[in-house]
């Protein structure tokens, strides 16, 4: 297996119901890296009292983590107050992280600073959150249901399309040549000119993503 310079994971948010720690916590430990990001939403809300024994063991392990490699949390729309938890354990907070691999430029940001719907609907969207976590009470173990509701609200908004539009732009402003967002829970991958836009996907389906970006600078977009 490759020894990979950087690994990405987003939209894990502890403290939900749709988590799904056991196929983060087999990235994390058999995934050989050097360096890890959290491009945003470690956590779900502010409260730590919501955070299973499961949940709990997902920090441990990146505290375990953090004290042999260098670890940055992008900071996302949910749980920002408990982000502030992990400087304690030797996460690195950053807005956003630039950093190049051979050739390549990247940029990770969270990619909700492109939503429209949260920057300036904050009380729609946080209904909206309230709603959700409402149908993850009663959508069972796999949460077929509630995840459904989730991909289809973000598509009929045009959520993804504006994301990776925008996010383009900031690239090109910020001389990057490849651009790593999450927030939508939507996997995405591809070139628009010579920049390439890839969303991480999140922890929070049956079938999780993250990326990986080689020692040569090559990323790949990687499903669990």
């Amino acid at each position: 297996m490759n020894n990979y310079h950087t690994l990405i994971i987003s939209d894990i948010h502890l403290g939900t119901r749709v988590c799904n720690t056991e196929k983060l916590l087999t990235v994390l430990r058999q995934t050989p890296y050097t360096h890890l990001i959290i491009n945003g939403d470690l956590f779900d809300g502010n409260n730590i009292a919501r955070l299973s024994p499961q949940h709990r063991e997902v920090l441990a392990a990146l505290a375990d983590i953090a004290n042999k490699k260098k670890v940055f949390l992008i900071g996302g729309n949910h749980g920002r107050k408990l982000d502030s938890e992990v400087t304690k354990i030797g996460i690195e907070i950053r807005d956003t992280y630039a950093f190049a691999v051979e050739n390549n430029r990247f940029l990770c940001v969270h990619g909700d600073e492109f939503d429209f719907f949260v920057r300036r609907l904050k009380r729609i969207s946080k209904i909206a959150g309230s709603v959700y976590g409402f149908l993850q009470r009663f959508s069972g173990k796999k949460q077929r249901f509630s995840h459904l509701m989730k991909r289809m609200s973000k598509n009929v908004l045009g959520v993804p399309k504006r994301q990776q539009r925008l996010a383009l732009r900031h690239a090109v402003k910020h001389d990057a040549s490849v651009i790593i967002c999450s927030h939508t829970h939507v996997p995405h991958d591809d070139f628009t000119g010579d920049i390439r836009f890839i969303n991480t996907g999140s922890f929070c389906d049956q079938v999780c993503h993250f990326v990986t970006i080689d020692n040569k600078g090559v990323p790949l977009l990687h499903q669990i």
